[in-house]
């Protein structure tokens, strides 16, 4: 389910717009498939704040076909009214499964 309170998320961009000042905190989870040597065994996405990247999220299949690896992070931070907070793939070639294994979210804590 999406919920965009306050309305910062623009589900176009995948770019969230901090509506008001405060600390917020970011997750990011996702998994990553390995389905043959075309793809990446590993890969990094990471929650950028303004184009600067403040934490790396890292999975890695260590090579095995039709593996899955799973990876998550967390983090907390303080936004200016108008920031923007995005989740950005590191590497290409990278197969990254959806449906409810990759998410990210963020709130307003105060």
């Amino acid at each position: 389910m999406d919920t965009n309170l306050g309305g910062g998320y623009n589900g176009t961009t995948g770019v969230f717009t901090a509506p008001v000042a405060g600390q917020y905190q970011f997750s990011l989870t996702f998994m990553l498939f390995y389905p043959s040597s075309s793809y990446l065994h590993y890969g990094e996405l990471h929650v950028m704040k303004n184009g600067n990247m403040i934490i790396p999220v890292r999975a890695d299949t260590h090579r095995q076909t039709s593996y899955y690896d799973s990876s998550s992070g967390t983090t907390v931070m303080g936004l200016n009214k108008g920031d923007n907070v995005s989740v950005v793939a590191i590497y290409e070639s990278l197969y990254i499964s959806g449906y409810s294994y990759t998410y990210w979210s963020g709130f307003l804590l105060s």
